[in-house]
């Protein structure tokens, strides 16, 4: 893996060096631009500059032909078939995509976004409330009113969780949550305002995250917080790296994507994203907490092509169910 980033770096070193590349990208990542940017900089001479940006393809989209972005780090597999369809990225495989150890961690086989980190949906619950932690949905649908849930349509979350039901079930992907909905206490506007109930006591269980887990034993107030995974299926996502399509494409931004996958990079995934990495690496002490399971899904291809034209639609239907 080394070689091939030192080989191309000795290629390019001479062309590049003083030269500086515009990352944009959403604020949890922000650590790329803090922590990452001086490795990079030491290594290939390429100045990183991180944008914090709402709405990274609106943004995109606004600046049109002229990009100020030479890389956009964050997009989902939806955000990448956007994009694609609007020309604002190019593919470009790197030459270590071999250290993806998993191929359900491939996002976009042209290359059009290559994935650095993942994570998986959870419930997020109080272990002195619920003694007997259910193992599949229909268990968890027999507990009446002790969910919270995120609104779809005000919510990342709450999307996710929307995804979820999609990728589990297809297009009988309402099944889910008609399983689910005896279980509902409330919906939610965002996953903050689920946590403060979850976390002041006033529900026991909400759909969150399962690296939750590392604040919950890093706080002596919340120990007694844990996460299960469901044995239907727990939902991966994503997030990948994408070259911005631009007239003149920087060698740093070429050079950038070969790091990617690098262990510069990937040993700071989980240190500072509190994400997993999609190479295999030593992890951080604390990440032994975080329920992990090989009974993952994620959404197939052709679900998101589906979604691009049809996903506020279905946050419309959800909505109606969670109301009833």
């Amino acid at each position: 893996m080394k070689k091939i980033v030192l080989s191309l770096m000795f290629v390019i070193s001479a062309v590049i060096f003083g030269e500086e590349i515009v990352v944009y990208g959403p604020s949890s990542s922000k650590w790329i631009g803090k922590s990452f940017a001086p490795i990079f900089k030491e290594k290939t001479g390429v100045d990183i500059k991180y944008v914090s940006i709402d709405g990274l393809v609106s943004r995109l989209k606004l600046e049109g032909k002229n990009p100020k972005a030479d890389i956009v780090v964050g997009f989902t597999s939806l955000n990448t078939e956007i994009a694609k369809r609007e020309k604002l990225i190019v593919p470009y495989i790197p030459k270590n995509i071999k250290n993806i150890y998993s191929e359900k961690l491939v996002m976009d086989k042209e290359g059009y976004a290559t994935p650095f980190d993942y994570g998986m949906l959870a419930i997020n619950y109080d272990t002195t409330k619920i003694e007997n932690v259910p193992k599949t949905l229909a268990d968890l649908g027999k507990i009446n009113k002790k969910l919270l849930v995120e609104n779809p349509s005000t919510s990342a979350t709450g999307e996710e969780a929307l995804l979820w039901s999609i990728a589990l079930y297809g297009e009988n992907w309402k099944e889910f949550w008609k399983t689910l909905k005896p279980a509902i206490y409330n919906v939610e506007p965002g996953w903050s305002e689920a946590f403060a109930k979850l976390t002041t006591g006033e529900a026991p269980m909400m759909i969150g995250y399962a690296t939750s887990n590392l604040f919950f034993v890093a706080d002596e107030e919340q120990k007694k917080f844990d996460s299960f995974l469901l044995d239907d299926g727990t939902f991966m996502y994503l997030e990948g790296v994408s070259l911005v399509n631009k007239k003149e494409i920087k060698d740093g931004a070429k050079l950038f994507m070969e790091y990617v996958l690098s262990d510069e990079f990937q040993d700071l995934v989980p240190a500072k994203n509190y994400m997993f990495p999609v190479t295999k690496g030593e992890m951080p002490e604390g990440f032994e907490v975080v329920p992990t399971t090989d009974k993952t899904v994620k959404l197939s291809k052709e679900q998101v092509e589906d979604l691009v034209n049809n996903l506020d639609k279905y946050k419309k239907e959800l909505v109606d169910i969670l109301k009833k």
